[in-house]
């Protein structure tokens, strides 16, 4: 590939970086003008479905038929279950220690691959294991070195659904050899969003409350189009540009993107034990993407 193809790959994998990192606490925002937390995410995967597909059929980037594969429906329910439990623990805990604690999933991949494919785990690797569980530790304390009882369930909810997108990540290497990233990343889109009708359904025939206020619905569109569907293309076309490892290690720009956001426009602060694990955590993340094992969320729309 030519320097200049290459050079647009990387842009295009930072402008998705930092687009991802926007949703963390643009959905804690938005959080606070919606009846409903599961509505919300329906509403902007609905966007993000529509969007998305138009676009790649118009490419003709994607082919109807990867929709029969059991496979991709197992990745949507993992998609879907780890947005849930994002959405939910972010009514619970910060913006800023969900997108440490959601993206670590790096070396949950790096261990589930161990188990599950035999691969290797480099000594940089099991180190990047061992400070990223030490980070996340941290990372749950307050100034008192005690779990916070406020956020403890919210942080426990959003670190689940890191594990859930590290399965979902393990799926998805099964199909790389048959599908491209765009391919893959628009059928998890769609299927993510037909398996969250489910619980959409069940709160809609139960009288859950669906009102949404007037800056409720642009943060679902800017979650939708922004977030969702453009990022997810930028990221799949750059990833034709650069190894998923490159992929991987400029992809934690998203973190401190969430970081600096939840910073300064929501007023977050974290404790000092919080602090070090933020920084252990973001070490880890790089410890072991950088090292090529566990690649990044391959369909990941934050």
């Amino acid at each position: 590939m030519a320097a200049r193809e290459r050079g647009n790959a990387i842009w295009l994998t930072v402008v998705a970086s930092l687009l991802w990192g926007t949703s963390f606490p643009g959905t804690k925002w938005g959080l606070g003008f919606v009846g409903n937390d599961v509505f919300f995410l329906w509403l902007r995967f609905l966007i993000g479905t529509l969007v998305t597909l138009s676009v790649v059929l118009y490419l003709r980037k994607v082919s109807l038929s990867i929709f029969r594969s059991p496979v991709i429906w197992m990745i949507g329910a993992f998609n879907a279950a780890g947005f849930i439990m994002q959405y939910v623990g972010l009514t619970i805990t910060t913006a800023s220690k969900t997108s440490l604690l959601v993206d670590i999933n790096v070396v949950g991949v790096a261990i589930i691959s161990y188990f599950v494919f035999r691969e290797r785990l480099g000594r940089l690797q099991v180190a990047g294991i061992a400070v990223g569980c030490l980070g996340i530790l941290l990372l749950t304390l307050n100034d008192e070195l005690v779990f916070d009882p406020e956020q403890l369930l919210g942080d426990v909810i959003v670190f689940m659904a890191g594990w859930s997108w590290a399965f979902f990540i393990i799926l998805n290497k099964k199909l790389l050899d048959r599908h491209t990233g765009i391919e893959l990343s628009s059928a998890a889109i769609v299927t993510c969003m037909v398996w969250l009708t489910v619980p959409t359904g069940y709160l809609f025939f139960t009288g859950a409350d669906f009102s949404v206020e007037a800056p409720g619905w642009a943060a679902i569109l800017y979650l939708g189009l922004a977030c969702t569907s453009a990022a997810t293309l930028f990221w799949a076309l750059g990833l034709e540009g650069v190894s998923a490892t490159a992929s991987a290690t400029i992809m934690l720009i998203e973190v401190l993107t969430a970081l600096a956001l939840s910073f300064t426009l929501l007023g977050e602060t974290l404790s000092s034990a919080a602090a070090v694990g933020a920084v252990m955590v973001l070490a880890a993340i790089y410890m072991v993407a950088a090292t090529g094992t566990g690649e990044r969320e391959e369909l990941k729309s934050a």
